[in-house]
């Protein structure tokens, strides 16, 4: 897979970070573009969260967030996605993040559970965060994501893999190879630095590096993810049977505090087509596929293609012939035919 952007993942742990100077360090020759800011740990905020989010944001970076998971049942995923989420917008967060809101499911306790009960977590969660229209994500290591998630329920979502391995043994050994993050290895770390990062500009010890391979930012964006105003979709709402304008400016009013935009527009209801007047005699054409009059019935497909002529009219029944005079072909709705 050919990397697109370098970036790191961060917690407590690092203590006081340079984002200025992460902006203007590099992955083996890729600028750092990205940062994945621990945002919890099972219902407890991290305590540099909020620091280092608006740090990485006034450095320009690309932010997302993850919340390292201890929940045991699905309610308490859900539980944890929304403190992820309250936190999110209690700071003001809201349509500055460009990455996603991540579940990270890494704890032993967690993946013992087994993969039935570790996947519906997973759901749960992202589940949650989709309905809040952020851009959920899933991140665990490798073995975990083959032996103890059901990777067909999950293939929806972005995967966040953590692999300190080379990429050819990621993909070709665990057969890992559709994810759109990829979490190599650990700058300054004796045995998890397998790429010789050494060291991360900005900050004092150890690091998680990543490598990006989708251009999530763009996405989030441009599907209006993460309270970003869409880019190419708009949706149009429709809404019957509201009795005065009064009451559609009040329901517009309503919809308008919760961030939509509209108007409200008076429809007259059209009136309803009227067939061609058709005369005994006349040549038409009938439409493809229309039935034989009071059944569901097709006529033969070479009737659709020939010229007929109007032999008797019924109302809407119109009888019909391939000759002026001899056999019926048959009797037809008026508003499938078109004189010619």
């Amino acid at each position: 897979m050919n990397i697109k952007y370098a970036g790191i993942d961060v917690s407590y742990y690092q203590g006081e970070i340079d984002f200025n100077a992460v902006k203007a360090g590099k992955l083996k020759d890729i600028p750092i573009s990205f940062v994945m800011v621990r945002l919890t740990v099972g219902m407890q905020l991290d305590s540099r969260a909020i620091r280092n989010i608006n740090a990485a944001l006034e450095a320009g970076l690309d932010v997302g967030v993850y919340s390292y998971t201890t929940a045991m049942t699905p309610d308490e995923a859900r539980a944890e996605a929304e403190l992820a989420l309250r936190t999110i917008k209690d700071n003001n967060f809201d349509g500055r993040l460009t990455l996603p809101v991540v579940f990270d499911i890494e704890e032993n306790e967690v993946l013992g559970l087994g993969k039935r009960a570790c996947t519906n977590i997973s759901k749960a969660f992202m589940q949650t965060i989709e309905k809040a229209n952020y851009q959920p994500m899933i991140y665990t290591y490798a073995a975990a994501y083959n032996n103890n998630l059901d990777k067909d329920e999950l293939r929806d979502y972005p995967l966040w893999v953590a692999a300190y391995i080379s990429e050819r043994l990621l993909n070709n050994t665990f057969g890992i190879t559709n994810y759109d993050i990829w979490q190599f290895g650990v700058a300054g770390n004796h045995d998890f630095d397998l790429q010789v990062i050494g060291s991360i500009p900005g900050v004092s010890g150890q690091c998680d590096c990543d490598y990006m391979y989708a251009d999530l930012p763009a996405m989030i964006k441009a599907e209006g993810k993460n309270v970003f105003p869409s880019k190419n979709v708009t949706y149009t709402l429709t809404v019957n049977g509201i009795p005065s304008k009064a009451t559609a400016e009040e329901l517009l009013a309503r919809a308008e505090s919760e961030g939509y935009s509209g108007s409200v527009t008076e429809e007259k209801p059209s009136e309803p087509e009227t067939p061609e007047k058709l005369e005994v005699g006349d040549m038409v054409r009938m439409e493809e596929g229309a039935p034989v009059y009071g059944t569901t019935e097709k006529f033969a497909g070479w009737v659709y293609s020939s010229v007929l002529y109007v032999r008797s009219i019924s109302g809407s029944r119109v009888v019909v012939s391939t000759q002026k005079t001899g056999d019926i072909t048959g009797a037809v709705n008026a508003k499938y035919l078109t004189k010619i």
